[in-house]
């Protein structure tokens, strides 16, 4: 599964705290400083961020900025791309297999493609993160992130509500959503469609 840019950076910025680069409490560049350094836009930065931090290796606070909260949940969110790498190499390993062995063919693909669609799983609920608009009729107009039991209807993350062109990170669940609210969700495709459905 090819990563995304904005999945880069995000692996980028962790493999550096967990270098040392940047420390715990540490504030890190802001956006706009990051999107240059990147050669990206701001969108892609903030996705990055986002990943980071819904698995809890920053936390992003508005007036204050992007700061390091957890070099140990850095560690972790690496050492997943590790495992994804060791999953990749055994899936190579099959294809030779299939190569050699014709008469395999139908019982080898069966365990590749179950092991590729667990892979993709696994590394959509990490990574994968939109943005979905609260249209001007949404049935969510005026209901809170709890009445909508967004995660166990959905199974997405709300890591994010951007209102007014200000971003809210980690939105409480008493927060009232308007219409033209964005939220930042992460979580699997098939998650945010039925996130995208429940807001309608």
């Amino acid at each position: 599964m090819e990563q995304a840019r904005y999945q880069e950076i995000a692996i980028d910025i962790a493999h550096a705290i967990m270098m040392g680069e940047y420390h715990e409490g540490e504030r890190i560049l802001g956006r706009s400083t990051l999107a240059g350094r990147y050669n990206v836009s701001p969108e892609t930065i903030r996705r990055a961020i986002a990943i980071l931090q819904n698995v809890g290796v920053v936390m992003v606070n508005q007036g204050v900025g992007i700061t390091v909260t957890s070099k140990a949940m850095a560690e972790r969110f690496l050492k997943s791309f590790d495992q994804k790498g060791e999953i990749q190499s055994f899936i190579e390993d099959l294809k030779g297999l299939m190569d050699q062995r014709r008469e395999n063919d139908l019982k080898i693909e069966s365990h590749l493609n179950k092991l590729q669609g667990y892979m993709d799983r696994v590394m959509s609920r990490w990574l994968d993160v939109g943005e979905i608009e609260i249209g001007k009729t949404s049935s969510a107009i005026g209901k809170t992130l709890r009445e909508l039991k967004i995660r166990e209807r959905t199974g997405t993350t709300v890591v994010a509500v951007i209102r007014d062109g200000f971003e809210q990170f980690s939105p409480e669940a008493g927060f009232v959503l308007r219409g033209e609210d964005v939220l930042l969700a992460a979580g699997s495709a098939e998650g945010q469609t039925k996130l995208r459905q429940l807001i309608l």
